[in-house]
């Protein structure tokens, strides 16, 4: 039940944001797809309602898929408790891959249907080259990319500085401290002793792996979307050019802040476990060479300065990808809600019209 704590906590801190974010908070301007689908005849409109009754189907079966992750997450963890927690290390990244996949499955309609084509329509042909980031932020491959190989160069790092368990899996941090002492008769220090030791859990080989893996996956996975989404053969009416674009760049900005978002909150679980290995590898006891220490008088537990100054920087940086993977949780919970609110939208007013 303590594992559903902080997950629960980050799933509501989105949830307040999204809310705040829908009711005009943090304003993010967007094309009106309900007006540019009115930009044509009246079989075009029916064509561009089929693309949003689409988007809206997509973007929330997406939704469910991530839940249906998650929650598959938190029973694989109940059922198999000696995995040691590796199936909530690996959630988000395996939740994104999950949401990735059913997008790519699941295309936007493009031709316009035969029957519905007038043939003295115009059409036309957009002889613009297209790239990934066309439609999408300008950030849509350079952060992503970035946080990717951070995550795989620390995952690497902490990989190599690994030491294996009790039952050999590499989840663990050595560590040399002076927290032993040689004592004589009388109970009394005479000398500081070097000692060794581990402490976990630690992103080690046992959960970097299967972890970097995910990662790759994820990121060709959201390459290959980007890819379908610019590559898609346009509308051919040259009154919906305006928006098909908003279409494409709608769907790339759902990849692009998706798969950073998800990035952001991967890069947590693993930043906090060495954190806390970090701190503890530390925190020792302190032997003064001449004490006494019996009855209530123990040594004095200290943490080394290096640990500790790591530790917290490790702990801040969980915090800021935390807030990030938030916000842009939030902005993307904000673009799913317009592709519904423009579906329904364009429902009502097609049940007003007849």
């Amino acid at each position: 039940m303590s594992n559903l704590v902080p997950i629960l906590a980050i799933f509501g801190f989105g949830l307040v944001l999204s809310l705040l974010i829908r009711r005009g908070v943090f304003a993010q301007k967007r094309a009106d797809l309900v007006a540019l689908a009115h930009r044509g005849t009246r079989e075009e409109t029916e064509i561009a309602s089929k693309i949003l009754r689409t988007m809206r189907s997509r973007n929330l079966a997406a939704m469910g898929m991530a839940i249906l992750g998650g929650a598959l997450a938190l029973f694989l963890n109940q059922t198999f408790p000696k995995a040691n927690g590796i199936h909530l290390v690996l959630l988000p990244v395996s939740a994104w891959v999950l949401v990735v996949l059913l997008l790519i499955c699941w295309p936007i309609p493009h031709d316009l249907l035969a029957a519905n084509e007038n043939n003295d329509s115009r059409v036309s042909a957009d002889l613009t080259p297209r790239s990934t980031r066309m439609f999408g932020p300008v950030w849509a491959v350079l952060a992503p990319a970035a946080l990717l190989v951070a995550s795989l160069v620390g995952l690497v790092i902490a990989g190599l500085a690994s030491s294996p368990d009790e039952r050999g899996r590499y989840r663990e941090l050595p560590f040399h401290a002076l927290s032993g002492a040689q004592v004589d008769a009388n109970m009394m220090v005479t000398e500081s002793l070097a000692t060794e030791g581990t402490t976990g859990p630690f992103p080690g080989w046992y959960y970097g792996v299967p972890l970097m893996a995910l990662l790759v996956l994820g990121a060709l996975l959201t390459l290959w979307a980007l890819n379908i989404n610019a590559r898609r053969p346009s509308l051919r009416s040259v009154a919906l050019q305006g928006f098909d674009h908003a279409v494409r760049t709608h769907n790339g900005y759902i990849l692009s802040t998706g798969f950073t978002a998800a990035l952001c909150f991967q890069l947590l679980p693993p930043v906090l476990m060495a954190a806390g290995a970090i701190y503890n590898s530390g925190y020792n006891a302190v032997y003064v060479v001449g004490e006494i220490y019996t009855g209530e008088n123990l040594p004095q537990m200290a943490t080394d300065p290096w640990p500790l100054a790591l530790a917290l920087c490790l702990a801040g940086l969980g915090i800021l990808v935390l807030v990030v993977g938030v916000l842009l949780l939030g902005q993307l919970a904000g673009w799913i809600g317009a592709s519904v609110k423009a579906a329904e939208t364009k429902v009502r007013q097609e049940g007003t019209a007849s």
